[in-house]
């Protein structure tokens, strides 16, 4: 009522707010009535991660390895070579009794790619020494080649943090004006800063399906799309991210085409996934002993877009509110603009919720 005139403010009651932040209570920025009509069918259609009732995902989150305050435990690969180290496997040293696995870092990953960077380290660079040197698609085709971390840590340190064979991780540091805000990747077994969150079922009880799909619902566009309402910093934070909405794994038994939810996400995350073998014992969890799926890039787009297909129609949302929320994404859309010339994320998105909406889940877009 102390606001003299109206025009341009957008009415959010305190219901809402207590639906959408049960929490914390913080208000999203959203700028539009549309903004919030989207929003209210994410949360109508979905359920809270945090959750820990029994139509909730039980999920528990952790940071293992503080990158200030675990730094002791910390070794390089010069380290460990001048100590009689040696290597026992592409992603394992061994100095002494003690056997050391990576560490990896937020920087290492993009969605789907636990392979996507290799750290190196610039001393003349005192603010930022350590960054990102992006994997080539080259190094990508070859599924032995692994990325080459900052640190490595003890297997016996990792084993008192508890030790998972691969692990459901997304990045820390982000921002609502980055290409994307949640980005998420399977990780095998290694130590785990605080830059790379993970996430495992609270009591061990939730299906490997059921976290592909977790991994598959983080990395979609209608989940980013509210995370970039919350988040206000550069850092997505857990009490943000426990109070997405994300799909009930229930739904993910419903039918589609001539099998059901499940085994569609499944066979898109376990191609976009395994594409190396240090992946192995995830794709034996989803039921596949074969070798890992050859990198390619245009054959991930359209898995991709079929995924964020997929997730709009189980939030709700239809083809125009697709296409508003992927109209949010500015630098994705300049990226395909200058690659293709028309924003072809868009279109195969579009496409694929046509295709998936007559039951079809194998064709290929051509788009």
């Amino acid at each position: 009522t102390d606001i003299p005139d109206e025009r341009g403010y957008l009415p959010v009651s305190v219901k809402e707010i207590d639906e959408f932040s049960p929490h914390s209570g913080a208000i999203l920025e959203v700028r539009t009535p549309r903004d919030l009509e989207i929003v209210k069918k994410l949360y109508a259609n979905g359920v809270l991660l945090g959750d820990k009732s029994p139509v909730g995902w039980n999920i528990r989150y952790a940071t293992e390895f503080h990158m200030t305050n675990d730094s002791g435990e910390f070794r390089t690969e010069q380290w460990l070579s001048e100590h009689g180290g040696y290597k026992v496997a592409p992603n394992r040293w061994k100095a002494g009794p003690e056997e050391y696995v990576p560490l990896y870092e937020g920087k290492m990953v993009q969605a789907y790619d636990h392979r996507a960077a290799s750290v190196v380290v610039n001393p003349e660079n005192l603010h930022r020494p350590a960054q990102p040197e992006p994997a080539t698609d080259g190094q990508r085709s070859d599924s032995s080649w692994l990325p080459s971390p900052q640190y490595w840590v003890s297997a016996s340190a990792v084993d008192d943090r508890g030790r998972h064979t691969w692990v459901v991780a997304f990045k820390d540091v982000t921002a609502p004006i980055n290409m994307r805000t949640m980005i998420a990747a399977i990780v095998p077994e290694a130590g785990y800063g605080n830059t790379l969150p993970t996430l495992v079922a609270s009591d061990g009880g939730i299906a490997a399906r059921d976290l592909a799909a977790l991994l598959a619902n983080l990395n979609s566009f209608a989940l980013d799309y509210c995370a970039r309402l919350k988040v206000q910093g550069q850092h997505l934070n857990w009490y943000i991210v426990e109070q997405l909405p994300l799909i009930a794994r229930e739904r993910f038994a419903e039918p589609l085409g001539a099998g059901t939810v499940s085994d569609l996400i499944r066979r898109e995350v376990l191609r976009l996934s395994y594409t190396a073998h240090d992946l192995a014992p995830f794709a034996r969890d989803l039921g596949h002993d074969g070798p890992p799926f050859a990198w390619d890039a245009e054959d991930r787009r359209h898995r991709m877009a079929r995924l964020d297909a997929l997730f709009f129609r189980l939030y709700g949302l239809d083809r125009d509110d697709a296409a508003y929320v992927l109209g949010t994404f500015p630098i994705v859309q300049e990226a395909d603009e200058r690659a293709f010339g028309r924003y072809r994320t868009r279109d195969l998105v579009l496409g694929y919720m046509n295709a998936l909406a007559a039951g079809d889940v194998d064709s290929v877009i051509a788009a």
